[in-house]
């Protein structure tokens, strides 16, 4: 299924909201359709996140800042795990050095 523009789907949301949202689910799930096997599962999961979400906001405005906090959350864990791995990656440095003792003066 084609993507339509953002002009379109505003106007099909001003004049057809019930028509927006049969093409809105269509269009999720076609993009889940076409994803791997092994992402289908995992998108499946975050659209019923997203899904009930927006059930309970309350309001788009409050849906909208509900959600963008959920994939700034995801986005914050991920770049966690990558620093965490790139910690883990870094080869130890070994200098071999050897530790002296400092004595204060006058004792």
């Amino acid at each position: 299924m084609d993507m339509p523009t953002f002009e379109e789907l505003r106007d099909l949301a001003r004049r057809d909201p019930e028509g927006f949202e049969v093409l809105r689910t269509e269009l999720i799930e076609d993009c889940i359709r076409q994803s791997s096997g092994c992402s289908r599962r995992r998108l499946r999961g975050i659209q019923f996140v997203i899904d009930a979400r927006r059930r309970v906001a309350g309001s788009p405005m409050k849906a909208l800042l509900d959600i963008q906090a959920m994939m700034h959350d995801s986005f914050l864990d991920l770049r966690l795990a990558i620093q965490g791995q790139r910690l883990h990656l870094e080869p130890s440095v070994s200098t071999g050095a050897r530790i002296l003792p400092f004595q204060r003066p006058g004792h």
